[in-house]
């Protein structure tokens, strides 16, 4: 780790992080409506990061659409804006973990991980943990 001001900010932003965002007013409806939408057989989008070897991966923050039968990959949150289809046939979970000290920073610390592999290139898919099931399920379901 850098300097103090380095160690301030990433402290700030840890705090934040574990205190502030998961608690944010209206989060747990937003949570039951998706679930409910998932369930019904509907696509749930959501922030996530897709990092690897592959052209669907992006070192920066992109927006997932899954549902029980297709994971889909946007930059943006409107599904039309240039969305691609992520070859979840070739896609197997290996394990699903915490953040690790060794994982992007900006990957917020409470987010999970998904190590996946597609073909031979490893990749992970992390997201918020209530989002990251929706991924396995979709990743299983082909």
């Amino acid at each position: 780790m850098g300097g103090p001001a380095e160690m301030i900010t990433f402290l700030i932003s840890f705090v934040a992080d574990q205190l502030l965002t998961p608690a944010l007013p209206g989060r747990r409806r937003r949570e039951r409506a998706q679930e409910r939408a998932f369930a019904d057989g509907d696509e749930v989008t959501f922030e996530a990061y897709v990092l690897g070897d592959r052209p669907y991966c992006r070192p920066v923050p992109v927006f997932l659409s899954a549902s029980r039968t297709a994971l889909h990959v946007s930059p943006t949150e409107w599904k039309e804006l240039r969305r691609s289809a992520l070859p979840a046939e070739r896609i197997a979970v290996q394990r699903i973990r915490p953040r690790a000290r060794t994982d992007p920073r900006t990957i917020p610390s409470y987010w999970q991980i998904a190590e996946c592999r597609d073909g031979q290139a490893d990749i992970l898919i992390a997201c918020d943990p209530v989002h990251l099931r929706y991924v396995a399920e979709a990743l299983r379901a082909t």
